[in-house]
């Protein structure tokens, strides 16, 4: 019967020392998973390592008004125009982010234009425009829609 005793307590302190080397192990695993540096694009805020470097004289912001003008084209049903019935929703273009959206398969395209937007930004420091040409469609469904190209690059008698 002692056997057994002793056995059994041999037993239950080789599981305790297992346990515990386990579980030091484990913690030394953690420690040295959380040292390592994280997947990230972004400078850690500690330690620095590069040193943020201000200019000497410091610059001083100032504020600047910007005058922000975008024009656009857009076809608008004659009937309306003629009965002077134009409202903001016919003015509206709403632009197609991604084909899938609508099912091209259940609704019938209709009516195509080719249509140009620019857009302008002035201060009292110079004036800036840039533009971009798209295609209008009206859908059997009542949507009107544009897809636009890219825009152009800025473009000003100074580049800002």
């Amino acid at each position: 019967m002692l056997n057994i005793y002793r056995k059994l307590i041999i037993s239950m302190v080789a599981i305790v020392v297992l346990s515990f080397t386990n579980s030091t192990i484990n913690k030394v695993q953690a420690v040295d998973y959380i040292k390592k540096p994280s997947e990230t694009h972004h400078q850690p805020f500690e330690p620095y390592q590069n040193p943020i470097v201000i200019p000497d004289p410091k610059p001083r912001g100032t504020v600047v008004r910007v005058k922000e003008i975008t024009t656009y084209d857009v076809v608008v049903d004659e009937a309306k125009i003629a009965a002077n019935s134009v409202t903001m929703a016919d003015l509206e273009l709403i632009e197609v982010k991604d084909k899938k959206d609508i099912n091209f398969h259940q609704v019938d395209c209709y009516f195509y234009a080719k249509v140009k937007q620019t857009q302008t930004k002035s201060t009292n420091y110079g004036t800036s425009t840039r533009w971009r040409e798209g295609e209008q469609f009206w859908l059997s469904d009542g949507g009107k829609y544009v897809e636009w190209e890219p825009w152009s690059e800025w473009y000003a008698g100074n580049k800002w």
